[in-house]
This record gives C-alpha cells, structure tokens and sequence, in this order.
C-alpha cells in the first residue's frame, strides 16, 4: 500500500519532467528528421506512429471513436491549426535555422497567444504591465534574429516561418479556448494525430515527397520518437498535470523547454550556444514571466507607488 501511495506521489512530478523533457527535445528531432527527408514525408510519419498507438489504446479502453458533428468540426479546425499548420512551418524551418533558435522563437508562444486572445476580445487584455512583456518579448526576437541571422546559423525566411508556426498555434488554441468538445482525452489526441497524418500524406503524395525508397532510420527515428514522446507522452502527460497542479506551475514547464532545447542542440547537433540565443531566450523568458504573473507584479509595483506617495 505504501509503495502504491509512493508511486501516486511521484506521478505528477514524472508528468511533469516529461513535458520540460520531451517538448524541449523537438526542435532536435525535427532538425534530425527535416535535414534526412522531406518535410511532409517526415510529417506522416511521426503522425501516422501517434494515431495509430492511440488506436490501439482508444480500442483496449474499449472506447469508441465516432465523435458528434459538433466536436468533429471542433477537432477538424484544432488539429489543421495546431498540428497540420504549425507542424509544417516548423519543419520547413528547422531546415533554415538551428534547432536551439527554433526552440527559443517557440518560447514566444505565451506571448502571441495574449495577442491573438486581444485581437478576438476585440481588447487589448493587460495593463501596461503586459504591454512591458510583449515589448520585451519583441526584443528578444530582435535579438536572436540580429545575431542568429549575422552569424549564419538562421536566415530570414526561417525566421518568419517560425513566427508564423507560433501564431498559428496561437490561433489555434484561441480557438479551442472558446468551444467545449465532449470527447474523452484519448479520442482527441487520435483525431489530433489522425487529421494531420492523413493532410501529411496527401502533401507528400501531391508533391511527389513519398518516397519510402528515400526513408531511411535517421530521419524516420526522430519523427518516431516526435510521434510517441510529443504527440502522446508529453501531450498526455499535460493533461494529466492540469487536474492535478496549478496551471500556473504547470505553466512553468515554458522555462525550461528553452535551455533543454539549447543544450541538447549542442550536444547532439554540434550547434554554438551564442550570445544571441542564451540573451534572446532571457529577454523571452523574462518578459513570459511578466505577462504570467502580470496581476501580481501590478499589485507590487501599485504598493510600492502608495508607500512612496504617502
């Protein structure tokens, strides 16, 4: 009974590691996979492994997969949005910059999706503390791309494609954030994986990028691994958190996704950790902050201003 308790203990705190972990891990795995085959190819792959295990996981739950027409759609927009789209622009652009700067520019997303939620409220939602950290989030994009772009480990396009991956995710959950799905967890993230395994397929067939004659382990290996420890582990693991820690902690798996992406980009990849992507990052990472804990900074600094009228 002990170790049962133990082990119930212990589960948020693996949860928890699996998301720094394995979301920090695929900006590497998509520079492995992207660099050995073509995006869309490798797209269908990773997506194929996830819905395929969440299948088989859906069936042994003796659970089933027809979802209401309202949910469908539900799923259908999310997945383009969140998995199809911003998985795409990632892809192409790790082909153009380094994989530490990739993970970096996604650290942003916190940021753009405040902008997003703004622009569908119609209303800029913070106070002129927000508007500090989306500032100071800017800055660091103007730093990483200044530095990334002169020192050749990023060009321009890969940049706006990165952006571009961010605000798409953004849109996405926005979108999310506004509808109700009845649908279990597991059947979500099947749809999640099958919506765009299917939408990969038809890219790479269109373009004539399916190729298994050209599919070889070390590009089918990352997306492989992308498949089960993003696609279901790490998303999975998310989920669980949520009902169980305060978003706001769960929240701070953000920091940490960064400089596990940087590190590991360095060790595997052989990428320079420059000055551009550890002041960028900082510059990001503390202005997530800002906006994270916005209320009460404001609360602090109205305090302060009090103390020192009176």
């Amino acid at each position: 009974m002990k170790s049962d308790s133990s082990l119930r203990r212990l589960l948020p705190f693996a949860a928890y590691f699996n998301i720094c972990f394995f979301w920090g891990t695929a900006g590497v795995a998509n520079k492995l996979s992207s660099s050995m085959i073509h995006p869309f190819f490798a797209g269908s792959l990773r997506f194929l492994i996830a819905s395929v295990l969440m299948a088989l996981w859906v069936g042994f739950r003796h659970e089933s997969l027809a979802v209401g027409l309202r949910d469908g759609k539900t799923l259908a927009v999310g997945s383009v949005l969140m998995y199809f789209l911003n998985t795409v622009l990632l892809l192409f652009a790790s082909r153009r910059v380094d994989a530490g700067i990739s993970t970096v520019m996604v650290s942003l997303i916190p940021i753009t999706i405040l902008l997003v939620d703004s622009l569908a409220a119609r209303k800029l939602c913070v106070s002129w503390v927000g508007i500090g950290g989306i500032i100071g989030g800017f800055a660091g994009i103007a730093v990483v791309v200044v530095g990334s772009v002169s020192g050749g480990n990023a060009d321009p396009i890969g940049i706006a494609l990165l952006l571009l991956a961010d605000i798409v995710w953004s849109v996405g959950t926005v979108y999310l954030k506004y509808q109700s799905i009845s649908a279990s967890v597991q059947v979500q993230i099947f749809y999640q994986s099958a919506i765009p395994a299917i939408l990969f397929f038809f890219c790479a067939v269109l373009t004539g990028n399916f190729d298994l004659g050209k599919l070889s382990w070390r590009g089918a290996l990352p997306m492989a691994y992308m498949g089960i420890a993003d696609s279901i582990v790490g998303l999975t693991s998310y989920l669980y958190l949520l009902r169980r820690w305060k978003t706001s902690v769960v929240s701070t798996y953000a920091y940490i996704n960064p400089v596990v992406g940087i590190l590991l980009s360095a060790l595997l990849l052989s990428e320079e950790i420059t000055m551009a992507k550890v002041g960028g990052m900082f510059l990001i990472l503390v202005s997530v902050f800002v906006i994270q804990r916005e209320d009460w900074l404001s609360g602090l600094l109205t305090r302060k201003v009090k103390r020192i009228a009176d």
